[in-house]
């Protein structure tokens, strides 16, 4: 086994069960964590003479009005430029057409002047059809205490506020989606309201966009003098705050790109600075940040000079500047283009078929194949996947994988699974627990089958190999791209291209070949209760190389992750990477401007920090338990791949990952020993057969099971 047949296996297949987006029913029992209810009385009640909203005509609407013979009306505070309160639009139509016969009446309210003028728009854009009405004076955003968007309020009959906060479980802080079970509240709240019972948990924190954002302020921000302190010149946007968004935001926080909305015009920072303060504070964004002590590849984050600067900017109120005052700014990169610093691709490679993703439900995650199968080995230079909807590839894990195994794939992966709403259409296949193909034996010269090569993230373009060193993809393979798709509650469309630059040097020039080596840490299991679980890995040199990069992985557990090299004879380790706020949602490769030589006998270090508490958003249970060695995503792991270049592979039979499956295995028979799950039991008369309580849906990866792979 190699990169693919575990990588794909261990995210691409888990997550997607992880981070559901479905709507069934659930228990009425789940346990909710301390720190997602609010501090207020269980029930309040209202008076329903200020529920008053208006049309965009100004005609009003009373709570009598709404809730006319019925039960009940569902306010649920939106804005149309909140990624969450867009991703939850279907939600609440599949809430309107169940409810709606049923004397339950749900409504957005929207209190941002300035939205009006984009609502019809939005309501068209998102197939919205239960009504949308207006609080611009904030009265009953007040009344409820609304915050956020989207923030749902249940009021009964009588002016009682039945339910408050979320509206389902998958979002514990924002734009962190949880991987544990869902649970949908407001569905539950509305159940248990029409059978007559109090809704039992009737009160949960809304995480969204803060729903009273502050209005545009004045052109200028005022002085007062004072005699005793320095005149400091006003931080404006144009001067101060521009460049750093433009070096730092803009390249996903534009039009067509990932980012949820713009930061380009005053306008948008005025609307989402704080927003963007909390983001970066929390270490979310930028996604995938990393530290080390060599120079890497890509845009740093913002400094703290920066961030003081942001800072400064609000304090002061915001003020505009004169637009001749912004420095010259580079035009942002085209990325509906291959990256032009290299010329046009050698090789341009097409999806075979356009992939369509519906308005909700999972998110996908799915194996393209691009058809190269070239009778040649090709030496690639520089490798770069082209989405034409940016704003739905979430990112993508990109290798080569030979022909005849990829149709086999097809063949027997190839359907629905891993599709979660009928509009879902996807070439490629998906496998729920395995790569989805035999993995071939590695080539004679070492060169394997089937490798890991490259990636994409927002704001990232092509993967260029150092100078003297090259990216063999063997003969008869074609292109495996794993795509990470995420729903924007509406219909879309990709079609994505691969490019490929070929390295046209002479056959007599001699250069390194890119190897990808996996470092493993070995444990059984994690504890529940635990906040800072540590585990270590090594990997030690046995040829002289180039360290290019490396690829951390972990699951939901991870909180951060380092790595470092020490060199023979020295003590003092070089940092290599550390992701001080590990993410399982935004892996990447990290690459270094310059490759480091790392001497043979070179040890590499990997340490990683699990917290398996409630405290932990990205935890897979709920509540906590334990958690073990594994290939699911519900449960750990430490498998950082190594990017080295070398004049010979240098794993060419993956005995570090044969280590790691080993591991695995030892855990598996624990964890089947904690359980009391055996696969066989011993008869009285001595024979040994299948153990008739064992269940097989824990642990799927049988004899049997082997043996179709």
């Amino acid at each position: 086994m190699n990169f693919f047949s575990h990588f794909f296996r261990s995210v691409i297949v888990s997550l997607i069960v992880a981070v559901a987006f479905g709507h069934t029913a659930r228990s009425h029992e789940p346990a909710i964590k301390a720190s997602d209810a609010k501090p207020v009385a269980a029930v309040a009640r209202v008076s329903i003479e200020n529920l008053t909203l208006a049309s965009v005509d100004g005609s009003p609407h009373s709570f009598k009005d709404l809730v006319g013979d019925g039960q009940a009306v569902c306010y649920t505070f939106l804005y149309p430029g909140c990624p969450l309160a867009q991703i939850y639009c279907p939600v609440l139509n599949s809430l309107a057409a169940e409810f709606g016969k049923q004397g339950v009446t749900i409504v957005g309210v929207i209190c941002e002047s300035e939205a009006i003028k984009d609502l019809e728009a939005h309501k068209k854009e998102f197939s919205i059809t239960f009504p949308i009405l207006l609080d611009t004076s904030f009265d009953v955003a007040t009344l409820l205490d609304a915050t956020m968007t989207p923030e749902s309020f249940l009021v009964s009959r009588d002016g009682t506020v039945a339910y408050a906060g979320r509206i389902d479980s998958r979002y514990r802080e924002r734009g962190v989606k949880s991987p544990a079970k869902v649970r949908d509240d407001l569905r539950e709240a509305i159940l248990d309201l029409l059978a007559g019972k109090p809704v039992r948990i009737p009160r949960l924190a809304a995480g969204g966009c803060p729903l009273d954002r502050p209005e545009v302020p004045q052109q200028h921000a005022a002085s007062v003098p004072n005699a005793e302190t320095p005149t400091v010149e006003a931080v404006t946007f144009y001067r101060d705050v521009l460049p750093i968004l433009h070096e730092h935001c803009q390249r996903c926080h534009s039009p067509g790109q990932v980012g949820p909305f713009a930061l380009l015009s005053y306008e948008d920072a005025c609307d989402w600075i704080e927003t963007a303060l909390e983001e970066i504070d929390a270490k979310r964004m930028p996604p995938a940040q990393v530290e080390s002590d060599l120079e890497l590849s890509g845009t740093p984050p913002p400094s703290p000079a920066d961030v003081a600067m942001l800072r400064q900017w609000v304090a002061s109120e915001k003020p505009q500047g004169n637009p001749d005052d912004a420095p010259p700014l580079a035009p942002l990169p085209d990325y509906g283009a291959f990256e032009e610093i290299l010329g046009p691709p050698d090789i341009v490679i097409d999806l075979p078929s356009v992939a369509q993703l519906g308005p909700q439900g999972e998110d996908i995650y799915r194996n393209f194949i691009f058809p190269l199968n070239r009778p040649d080995d090709l030496r690639v230079r520089a490798i770069q996947l082209l989405p034409s909807n940016r704003a739905i590839v979430h990112h993508a894990l990109i290798g080569y994988l030979d022909r005849a195994t990829c149709v086999q794939a097809v063949k027997d992966h190839g359907g629905r699974d891993g599709m979660s709403n009928p509009l879902d259409q996807m070439p490629g296949f998906w496998d729920n627990m395995g790569a989805g193909f035999k993995v071939p034996p590695v080539r004679a010269d070492g060169i394997p089958r089937t490798s890991f090569v490259s990636g994409y993230i927002p704001g990232n373009r092509s993967m260029i190999c150092p100078e003297d060193v090259d990216v063999i993809i063997p003969a008869g393979s074609d292109i495996v791209a794993q795509m990470h798709y995420h729903r924007t509650g509406k219909l879309e469309t990709d079609s994505s291209q691969i490019g490929l630059w070929i390295d046209k040097d002479p056959p007599a020039v001699t250069k390194k070949m890119m190897n990808l080596v996996f470092l493993f840490g070995g444990f059984q299991s994690i504890p529940a209760g635990v906040k800072d679980y540590r585990v270590t890995g090594r990997y030690t040199l046995e040829h002289d190389a180039a360290f290019v990069g490396a690829a951390p992985h972990a699951h939901g557990l991870a909180m951060w992750m380092s790595l470092q090299a020490t060199l023979p004879g020295q003590t003092k380790p070089i940092l290599l990477i550390r992701n001080p706020k590990w993410d399982f949602n935004w892996q990447s490769a990290s690459w270094l401007k310059k490759p480091l030589h790392l001497p043979k006998g070179t040890v590499i270090e990997a340490e990683v920090s699990y917290n398996n508490t409630a405290d932990n958003p990205h935890n897979p249970y709920d509540p906590p338990q334990t958690v073990w060695l594994g290939e699911s995503t519900f449960d750990e792991m430490l498998l950082p791949m190594l990017l080295l270049a070398s004049e010979r592979p240098l794993d060419p039979e993956s005995k570090s990952f044969v280590a790691f499956n080993m591991s695995m295995a030892r855990s598996e028979f624990l964890r089947r020993l904690v359980e009391r799950n055996y696969r066989y039991r011993r008869g009285p008369d001595g024979t040994v057969a299948i153990d008739p309580s064992y269940n097989k849906e824990n642990h799927p990866q049988s004899i049997e099971d082997a043996k179709k792979k």
